[in-house]
């Protein structure tokens, strides 16, 4: 299956109705300087690239879920629980010159997959890939 990122959409895109939630992936950044290790991306309302940096910190021993409980003591994986958590930083734009593939599957079970074109960081062109499959 591989890694992937998040990608919420704000812009508008064909065939889909405002407002309408989808939580996007995708693996086009997957051999970029960043992304593909389940980073957090928006595409904004008028089109920009939005990065979502986030740091891994680790917890200390009291902070985590079994400190001080019987299963603590028997190491492992429930020493392990809850070491790292996620701080987010400041938000960055990315100025991405490329196709960026994102994908999605509705509520209904239809497939969702776009191609967006970036030109100087901001949306281009919009093409909607496998229109007509569904799953099953």
């Amino acid at each position: 299956m591989g890694m992937f990122d998040n990608v919420n959409c704000e812009y508008l895109l064909p065939g889909i109705t405002a407002g309408m939630k989808l939580d996007f992936q995708t693996k086009s950044f997957g051999d970029e300087s960043v992304g593909g290790f389940m980073d957090n991306y928006t595409i904004t309302k008028d089109g920009q690239l939005i990065f979502h940096k986030t740091v891994w910190e680790l917890v200390p021993d009291e902070e985590r879920p079994y400190y001080g409980k019987p299963e603590w003591d028997k190491g492992g994986l429930y020493k392990m629980m809850g070491s790292m958590k996620s701080v987010p930083q400041e938000d960055e734009v990315i100025e991405y010159n490329g196709i960026l593939n994102i994908y999605t599957i509705s509520a209904g079970k239809e497939w969702i997959d776009f191609n967006m074109t970036f030109t100087d960081g901001v949306v281009s062109d919009v093409e909607r890939i496998n229109k007509e499959q569904e799953l099953k």
